[in-house]
């Protein structure tokens, strides 16, 4: 009986698609197909054609339950709001330290987050890391449940600007 699990490697056609200083972090194994791999970078999924990089500043969401990882990735539009693509669920033979990779390496991408009053509901102002570039990136996304307005959004894109000219000590007072 080994004490420690074996280590499991991604597949070379994987590993060839990595930048030079990527370094992997957790490999999860799925049944019948590639592995699902995280690097520092962000999340690597397998897709009809290989893999695709989701960077962990653009994944909105990951739960876990038990038919898999769900995960929600967002795109930015020019405005710097976010809307959520379709939920990709992940079905693992085994997760290994995937869900905890995941868990951490999403929630250390926000540096700062704050919910504001926009008609008809509520939104997000998000302040996140890139990898790869210093500061934070602040975004905008609606709640759940909140209507998808004109209005609502031009809120938003008025706390952004509000966000865009604050000093860092106006942003993290005492910090």
């Amino acid at each position: 009986m080994a004490l420690l699990p074996r280590r499991v490697k991604p597949p070379a056609a994987l590993r060839k698609l990595l930048d030079s200083d990527e370094r992997i972090l957790a490999v999860a194994d799925l049944s019948g197909s590639p592995a699902v791999v995280a690097t520092q970078r962000g999340l690597w999924l397998p897709v009809e054609t290989g893999w695709r990089r989701v960077d962990w500043d653009q994944v909105v969401k990951a739960t876990w339950s038990e038919d898999g990882m769900h995960v929600i990735e967002g795109v930015v539009d020019e405005q710097g709001i976010v809307s959520d693509l379709p939920e990709a669920t992940i079905r693992f033979s085994e997760a290994r330290n995937l869900p905890t990779v995941v868990r951490t390496r999403v929630e250390s991408s926000i540096g700062r987050w704050e919910q504001v009053r926009v008609p008809g509901g509520t939104g997000r102002l998000v302040g996140r890391r890139v990898p790869g570039a210093d500061g934070l990136r602040w975004t905008a996304r609606l709640d759940t449940g909140t209507p998808n307005s004109p209005a609502a959004r031009e809120a938003l894109v008025d706390y952004l600007g509000q966000v865009a000219r604050m000093t860092p000590e106006q942003l993290f007072p005492g910090g």
